[in-house]
């Protein structure tokens, strides 16, 4: 069962690679409603990845040693990039803040995302917020499926974070990042920020975060859990994807420079 359930996840990052979204998104509003769609995905990767910090690292006062500091000097090496990234010399930022500034350059809306961040800011439970946001409903449902397993084992979380996240990440920006360059798209900031991660994500945070997995594994049944949650985080994910597909107008004007 376990072997199986090991190619069920494997072949669904596969898939994700190749879905079709990524050829139709090749105007400027086609863009737009792909970014309105997946910012969500950005948004609640942090709170995925500072579940991870908290129980891995020593977040409190008075500081005690944490009895996994490996463990520790990955997820931190990947919170410093995700972040504080710099941007540019000396400039630095979030990826999510990276993001918005992509879609105010393509003119997608950015007021739904913008107003649940305040929402949690002002300490309004994360799925009363998104439930209650103007944000897409596919992005909604995929985001109270990250959420809902921020209490689950840490290995749970590993899982989904290292499957779900880091290691399909490049197998889905790099041929988007591909079609809009070919499209002619100017989206300068999106593409810097697809590139990034592609980079970052298949050069250090995947592999970092494979390793993580290793540490945790302490059994076939901890095993066999976790990736049953990283199997449900991938489908959501193709959920998401098919529902942007779905959603993406039909307009053929390409956003050129």
């Amino acid at each position: 069962m376990l072997e199986s359930l090991r190619s069920e996840v494997v072949a669904l990052e596969a898939a994700l690679g190749h879905h079709p979204l990524y050829g139709a998104v090749r105007t400027r509003e086609s863009l737009a409603c792909f970014m309105e769609h997946h910012v969500v995905c950005v948004l609640d990767f942090m709170s995925l990845l500072k579940s991870l910090q908290r129980e891995l690292t020593c977040v409190q006062v008075p500081w005690v040693p944490t009895p996994h500091p490996a463990l520790a000097r990955l997820i931190q090496e990947i919170v410093l990039g995700e972040e504080t990234d710099e941007r540019a010399p000396g400039v630095f930022v979030s990826h999510f803040e990276w993001y918005l500034d992509a879609m105010r350059e393509v003119g997608a809306r950015t007021e739904p995302i913008r107003e649940v961040v305040a929402a949690f800011a002002a300490g309004v439970p994360p799925m009363r917020a998104l439930s209650e946001s103007a944000l897409p409903a596919a992005s909604i449902t995929f985001s109270r499926h990250t959420f809902g397993l921020l209490d689950a084992p840490l290995a749970t979380r590993a899982a989904v974070f290292f499957h779900g996240r880091e290691s399909v990440i490049p197998q889905m920006f790099l041929p988007l990042a591909e079609e809009l360059e070919r499209s002619g798209t100017r989206c300068d900031a999106l593409l810097g920020y697809l590139h990034r991660h592609v980079e970052v994500d298949g050069d250090a945070h995947g592999p970092a975060a494979q390793r993580l997995l290793h540490e945790l594994y302490v059994s076939d049944s901890v095993e066999l859990s976790a990736l049953r949650a990283a199997k449900s985080a991938l489908e959501a994910r193709r959920a998401l994807w098919d529902a942007t597909l779905a959603a993406l107008p039909r307009a053929h004007t390409t956003l050129r420079a």
